[in-house]
């Protein structure tokens, strides 16, 4: 015997196989964008959200390898290898209550090949610290910091713990307004690169014909390099070089295409 439903149970049931659809849907939205707010770092109250992401971008595309916690752009950038299921880092100022998950960078070759990935989690500075003790977690087991020497034990908890101290007392980005690419007296032009201290940092661009062996920077204090160069009055394209990897100026917010597919940053000399 064959049965018929009436007209307005069959759309009765069609709805209710909608409203569960989007249920789950809704749940589904909520949960991607609470593990987002998880691994978004939590940026200073005086920027404004645009601000601080272009700042947070440059600074993760400037992360190339494992190493000691450095400052750049009024951040501090904590790295891990690629190896452990899941790593964070919890904090001294919060009481090591609140575990921050690490992010994965994969680097790229020129073929777009990926040749290597690595951890890393981005604070920016909480105001009027000079120093942070922090403890990582490393496949749920707790741990410092194997990337950073500077080890102390706390004879108050009674534990190991791993601390960073910055170059300044004061936020960096307020001690490092002048440390920024921009044009001097005459038609020089002093190139700034913000980075990890103890690197080789190059420059090159449309005026050296992109040849990155040319000009070399010099750490003039630690994590800032620089260096003059004078150039005639116009518009001239460029980038700094770690070995093979591309850096932006972060210092300088203007970007733009070239001809050839590249990727840079812009200043004009007057």
């Amino acid at each position: 015997m064959k049965l018929t439903l009436p007209a307005h149970n069959i759309f009765y049931t069609l709805n209710l196989h909608r409203q569960h659809a989007d249920t789950i849907n809704m749940k589904r939205a909520l949960l991607l964008f609470g593990v987002a707010l998880c691994f978004f770092p939590i940026f200073a109250a005086d920027q404004t959200a645009e601000e601080q992401l272009f700042a947070y971008n440059n600074t993760v595309l400037e992360i190339y390898h494992v190493g000691a916690p450095y400052e750049i752009n009024n951040f501090v950038v904590f790295t891990a290898p690629a190896t452990a299921r899941f790593t964070g880092i919890a904090f001294d100022f919060e009481g090591y209550k609140t575990i921050h998950p690490f992010s994965i960078r994969t680097l790229y070759d020129m073929d777009g090949k990926p040749t290597e990935s690595l951890m890393f989690y981005i604070l920016s500075r909480p105001a009027h610290t000079h120093t942070i003790s922090y403890r990582l977690v490393i496949d749920g087991l707790w741990t410092t910091d194997p990337a950073n020497p500077d080890t102390y034990f706390d004879e108050e908890t009674g534990i190991l713990l791993s601390r960073f101290t910055f170059n300044t007392y004061t936020p960096l980005a307020a001690a490092s307004q002048s440390h920024v690419t921009a044009q001097t007296n005459g038609n020089a032009v002093r190139f700034v690169y913000r980075g990890a201290s103890g690197q080789k940092i190059y420059l090159a661009g449309s005026f050296t014909n992109w040849d990155p062996w040319i000009y070399e920077l010099t750490e003039t204090t630690r994590g800032f390099y620089e260096i003059h160069v004078p150039l005639a009055p116009g518009t001239y394209y460029y980038t700094f070089y770690s070995g093979m990897n591309t850096l932006l100026d972060a210092t300088n917010s203007n970007r733009a295409y070239t001809k050839d597919g590249r990727t840079a940053s812009v200043i004009t000399v007057k």
